[in-house]
């Protein structure tokens, strides 16, 4: 059966594409998301978010939903599951910075621990990076840790209130003009969450962050050799005063499907330039959806296994170039997310997929799942991987299969 592809379009293409159908200049609907029966090539052409979305309507819950609120003490809010060990959800989660880009760097060390991953494009649009975010556990080490970008600053610490840990930042060079925007490490130290800011670039070494030589492969550059040793972070943050539980609700899980399924046996996410080509495939047997990047299947270079997980959330968000330089040789600028409001999103679970849409109403939110009605669409009880693709800057093709 061929693939359905979906191809994001520039916003000036948008206006045109809807004003010619429509035949006048009315007020543009904010995201057009195919649900009948789709052709091969159908275009989806969303529009620049909504600053506040639509308060949901009252929906019949499902007697075995989990969450958004008042989730029991032994769940853990981000994935739904029980744990054995209360202790580990009495403390902050770790977002660490995992580097993949170039393709030297995999398989990544500790992936599969994660309870969420962000993945996102970085500046040029041209490579990806990963924010794992672990709390419910953990592995030895992981890694390798590169630096930050502005979607940790402004979107994933305030939404997780957690413990940032990467190999640096950008800073302002010598002698630049005075009033020069700041870079990202003047940010991360004026950030309300400075004091949870573990880098290098901030006095932290072993055995916070070690260096691990000839990982995943003999001969790898230096600079791809930095770990992060959760354990002794967190001992850390425990010492320090640091190590306060955060509000993790809002996320809703059930383990039976919500309405409105679509088969799908396998979904691709080819971001541009250099890519990579993310593609996920359901194993019927375990429940999971299983990663190949670029072709190669994903695997813990930690456990040797392949890299799955439970549900993988697909979204579209506006990004913005930002009014610094983040790579100084080829004077490209950071790039910034925009993760308020709300965007199209298709979710993977259970071998099916779902149309709706990602909604976040403020900075410190987490992001909500909903369909075109506003009712929650629930995770599977499980990990999440976030792949999140532009909106408004240079395509990326997002195909399902069947």
């Amino acid at each position: 059966m061929k693939a359905i592809r979906y191809r994001v379009l520039s916003a000036s293409l948008i206006g045109v594409m809807l004003a010619l159908l429509t035949g006048c200049l009315a007020a543009q609907p904010r995201y057009i998301i195919v649900t009948a029966t789709l052709s091969p090539d159908t275009t989806v052409t969303p529009a620049e978010p909504q600053e506040t979305p639509t308060p949901a309507p009252t929906a019949t819950v499902s007697p075995s939903q989990i969450g958004p609120a008042n989730f029991a003490p032994d769940v853990n809010p981000l994935t739904g599951l029980r744990v054995e060990d209360l202790a580990v959800l009495n403390r902050r989660p770790l977002l660490i910075k995992i580097s993949d880009y170039p393709d030297v760097v995999r398989p990544q060390s500790g992936l599969s621990f994660a309870d969420h991953v962000w993945e996102y494009i970085m500046e040029d649009k041209r490579i990806t990076r990963y924010t794992a975010v672990y709390y419910s556990r953990a592995p030895e080490y992981t890694g390798s840790v590169r630096s930050a970008r502005l979607i940790d600053i402004e979107q994933l610490m305030p939404m997780y209130d957690g413990i940032l840990v990467l190999s640096g930042g950008s800073l302002v060079p010598a002698g630049s003009p005075a009033g020069s925007p700041p870079r990202i490490l003047e940010r991360l130290l004026g950030a309300p969450f400075a004091d949870r800011v573990v880098s290098n670039q901030t006095g932290f070494y072993e055995p916070y962050l070690k260096r691990i030589y000839d990982v995943p492969r003999p001969g790898i550059e230096t600079y791809h050799s930095l770990f992060a040793i959760p354990s002794a972070i967190w001992a850390w943050a425990d010492q320090n005063g640091r190590n306060q539980r955060p509000d993790l609700t809002g996320l809703t899980f059930d383990p039976a499907l919500p309405g409105d399924p679509i088969p799908a046996t396998a979904a691709t996410v080819d971001f541009p330039a250099y890519g990579p080509k993310h593609r996920w495939d359901y194993d019927e047997a375990g429940g999971h959806w299983l990663s190949t990047v670029d072709d190669v299947q994903s695997t813990d270079y930690l456990t040797g296994e392949p890299l799955a997980f439970d549900n993988v959330l697909i979204m579209g968000v506006e990004y913005y170039e930002a009014d610094f330089i983040e790579d100084e040789p080829n004077q490209l600028f950071s790039l910034g997310l925009k993760m308020t409001g709300e965007g199209p999103a298709v979710l993977l679970r259970d071998g099916q997929r779902f149309e709706g849409l990602w909604q976040r109403n403020a900075g410190d939110d987490m992001i909500r799942l909903v369909d075109r009605d506003g009712h929650p669409i629930p995770f599977r009880p499980g990990t999440i991987w976030f792949s999140v693709y532009s909106t408004n800057f240079e395509p990326s093709t997002i195909t399902f299969e069947p």
